[in-house]
């Protein structure tokens, strides 16, 4: 059976390397590479206001290079798998350059749209250049296949979809402390933080609790501001965890967009057994329905707010009680990364993707 070389996104799952080995040894033979996305330096950076943002991106690549670099040692093994996108992205493109023949797929690809159409241009450019030696790309979406099909037609047969899985039991995991009652929010990518704004804003003094939102300045606006919502920096991925378990609800606020978002928030708010409210999109039907989360409407402070109102007021409720009940199950059966492991790993030695 072929060595297979899988770069995984966390030192964390180190700790069971047996187990993961085990789960896809009918597939492949694999060597473990071990990546992460943060280091001291970039959770220096997400705390620092104006500049924070373009810093914190600067250190994620600078880090992903690095790792990509040390790859270069595996350049003689038959096929690569990238579960971190961003040192996959690098490792492409530095096998284009220097003409390595490997078998590449990469797991989690993003492409969001930005305002400045030069950057726009350079950044769909560089993606073309790099995946060009890549065979199969992941997408987490299903929806996603056919969008990023129109923007790169030259990739079109090589995206899939397949569902996420993450871990969340951290080694050195950091608690969060707060003095009262909290709702829990957080993430970056594609969310909506004006609609929960809003939502909180309408909100009775007598029904209102503090709500948290744990995530970067360059995400806030001033119209979010004095609006009942506390807006905290510099929560790590470590400390995220505790962060929604000592709250009372988790709020996963999305953009009315066809590109996957907040699945990595959302299952650790199952994970943990905390009820979740959450934009009604695809990219969410992907992976939870009625019976394991709240739904809202797209862009509907009133819906959301509604939502809350219920939630927190019936915690005890068999309805709320019976989501998150539902939620935990399916995150165990179905999310857990040794589930997303067997997919991926699967679906890149064996499955093709399918053709529009």
């Amino acid at each position: 059976m072929e060595r297979t070389v899988i770069v995984l996104d966390s030192f964390e799952y180190k700790l069971k390397e047996k187990e993961l080995q085990k789960s896809i040894e009918n597939i492949c033979n694999p060597i473990f590479v071990y990546t992460k996305y943060e280091n001291a330096l970039t959770e220096i950076f997400q705390r620092t206001k104006l500049v924070g943002g373009f810093l914190t991106h600067i250190s994620y690549w600078l880090l992903s290079l690095i790792y990509a670099l040390r790859l270069l040692k595996c350049r003689n093994k038959k096929r690569i798998i990238f579960i971190n996108p961003i040192v996959g992205i690098f490792y492409a493109a530095i096998c284009r350059i220097l003409c390595i023949n490997t078998i590449i797929s990469i797991a989690g690809f993003l492409f969001e749209n930005k305002q400045s159409r030069l950057y726009y241009a350079i950044r769909k450019k560089f993606v073309n250049f790099c995946y060009k030696k890549v065979e199969t790309i992941i997408l987490y979406g299903r929806d996603e296949q056919k969008l990023y099909s129109n923007i790169f037609p030259k990739l079109k047969d090589k995206f899939v979809f397949v569902q996420y899985g993450k871990d969340y039991n951290y080694k050195k995991a950091k608690h969060f402390n707060h003095s009262r009652e909290y709702i829990s929010s957080g993430g970056r990518s594609n969310r909506n933080y004006q609609t929960l704004c809003d939502a909180m804003r309408g909100i009775d003094n007598s029904q209102r609790i503090d709500c948290l939102v744990a995530t970067r300045p360059e995400c806030v606006t001033p119209s979010m501001l004095n609006c009942n919502v506390d807006f905290i920096y510099g929560i790590t991925l470590n400390q995220f965890g505790s962060f929604i378990k000592g709250s009372k609800l988790f709020i996963l606020p999305l953009r009315d967009t066809n590109i996957s978002a907040g699945h990595m928030s959302m299952m650790e708010a199952m994970a943990v057994r905390v009820p979740v409210i959450v934009t009604d999109i695809p990219s969410i039907r992907d992976y939870v329905d009625d019976n394991c989360v709240f739904f809202y409407n797209a862009n509907d402070a009133y819906d959301l707010r509604r939502k809350i109102i219920f939630i927190v007021g019936n915690l005890d409720s068999d309805i709320v009680k019976n989501k998150v009940k539902n939620a935990w199950a399916l995150y165990n059966k179905e999310y857990s990364f040794q589930s997303l492991l067997q997919r991926i790993v699967n679906t890149s030695i064996y499955v093709s993707p399918p053709r529009l």
